[in-house]
């Protein structure tokens, strides 16, 4: 017998693998995704966003993330796992927190090969947190 082709994950599973992973991945609804790595253009305008919104947001008690944290949007049906490339938050966290629960602020750079899925499902997702 062959394994399945598919196979899913528990969200505790997909936490304890991706402090080890080479690559940042996704978490929906037990299945990962792969991210892949960002152009020029992309790295340029997360950049800028984030010089512009660093300092406002550190005046308000708040950090800015930039590509690596992760936010995590439960709703009633599902769990799933992001990685905004900017990202505000005004949360206490612990020095080895790694994802977001109240995010006030999420910001995706739209390109061909994510424009799809950032502005259907993960839109619908990020603005179903109450903090935002």
């Amino acid at each position: 017998m062959s394994d399945p082709a598919l196979r899913t994950l528990t969200e505790e599973e997909y936490l304890r693998t991706e402090e080890d992973s080479p690559v940042r991945r996704e978490y929906v609804d037990g299945f990962v995704y792969a991210q892949a790595g960002a152009t020029n253009a992309h790295n340029l305008i997360t950049s800028n966003i984030h010089v512009a919104l660093y300092r406002p947001a550190r005046n308000a008690g708040c950090h800015v993330y930039q590509s690596d944290m992760k936010v995590h949007v439960q709703r009633i049906d599902s769990k799933r796992f992001y990685y905004p490339d900017l990202v505000i938050s005004c949360e206490k966290l612990s020095n080895k927190a790694t994802a977001l629960e109240e995010p006030c602020l999420i910001v995706e750079i739209l390109s061909a090969g994510t424009r799809q899925v950032d502005m259907t499902y993960k839109v619908k997702d990020h603005l179903s947190l109450p903090s935002l």
